[in-house]
């Protein structure tokens, strides 16, 4: 098989599935629908979109069983802890310099109120729960499963890119479409999953940016360690751990002057985001080529990985 077509089918191969699990959401969505006595379309969009999820996650045991994955070609390592905590303050630190600069430039603003010590530590014990719950999940299907799986057809460049692109892309797939009662059939899961994927043609740029770099810079990391996938989940625990606290506690002022570099998707990534990312994930990259040049030449030159 030629490199091109390897390419072609890493790319395209995890569409495959994403569309095939949405069909299976969409399948049961009305049955589950109607067991569950639920009386409005926004139930039935629940329904899809937290059946996907379910769909998504339950196909990663036998579809890594079927590419031959292994605990090591999943990047699972016995540090994993160990590897979770140092790349939670990594991420916490990053995400927080991001976020004092959105507050030194009036972006965003602290609650007035002063602090609340008991409402502090159920807002950083909620956002720590929901980080590790996301990076946990998000983590081990993208640079977990899907990083592993294109490394296998192309190498870590394109693990790398591929992984970036259907992570931040991801983010973006969903449905606002309202029916009344009446309209709920058999057919609707199938056209709120449609609505869902004709929204990714709507992308805002900005967020889209800063959510591709994020994923390049985990991508590096879970390259340049390939058994670092605790690092990964750790990082990506870290920011949302920031964002949510920091959502919690500060609010945005749309007629700031800079209030441009943040966009609409949650009011912290934008292209202050991306440019903050974009220069982490190249020092990586530049550091982590260097390092294994001197190791071992032609670590990084694109060949197929091989567990």
């Amino acid at each position: 098989m030629s490199s091109a077509i390897r390419l072609m089918a890493a790319a395209v191969l995890p569409l495959v599935y994403l569309l095939l699990c949405a069909a299976l959401a969409a399948t049961v969505a009305y049955p589950v629908f109607l067991a569950s006595g639920g009386d409005t379309v926004g139930s039935v969009r629940t329904l899809v979109s937290r059946g996907g999820q379910v769909f998504l996650i339950l196909g990663l045991y036998p579809l890594s069983r079927w590419l031959g994955l292994t605990r090591v070609s999943l990047g699972l390592a016995r540090t994993l802890p160990r590897q979770w905590a140092v790349g939670f303050l990594l991420g916490v630190s990053m995400l927080a310099l991001h976020v004092m600069a959105l507050l030194a430039l009036e972006i965003r603003a602290v609650n007035a109120g002063g602090f609340d010590w008991g409402r502090l530590l159920f807002v950083f014990g909620k956002s720590l729960g929901i980080g590790a719950i996301v990076a946990l999940l998000e983590e081990t299907i993208f640079r977990g499963a899907l990083f592993a799986g294109v490394r296998r057809f192309s190498g870590p460049a394109a693990a790398v890119a591929i992984s970036a692109f259907y992570y931040a892309a991801l983010h973006f797939l969903r449905s606002r479409m309202t029916l009344s009662h009446d309209a709920v059939g058999w057919d609707t899961g199938f056209r709120i999953a449609a609505d869902g994927f004709a929204h990714l043609a709507a992308m805002p740029p900005d967020s889209f940016l800063a959510l591709l770099l994020a994923g390049v810079l985990l991508g590096c990391i879970r390259a340049a360690v390939p058994q670092g996938l605790g690092y990964c989940m750790g990082i990506h625990a870290g920011w949302v751990f920031v964002i949510k606290a920091a959502k919690s506690l500060t609010h945005g002022l749309p007629d700031a002057r800079w209030s441009f570099l943040v966009g609409g998707y949650d009011g912290f990534i934008g292209y202050l985001a991306a440019a903050w990312m974009g220069l982490l994930a190249l020092s990586f990259a530049v550091a982590a080529r260097n390092r294994a040049r001197r190791a071992a030449p032609g670590a990084f030159d694109g060949t197929p990985a091989r567990d």
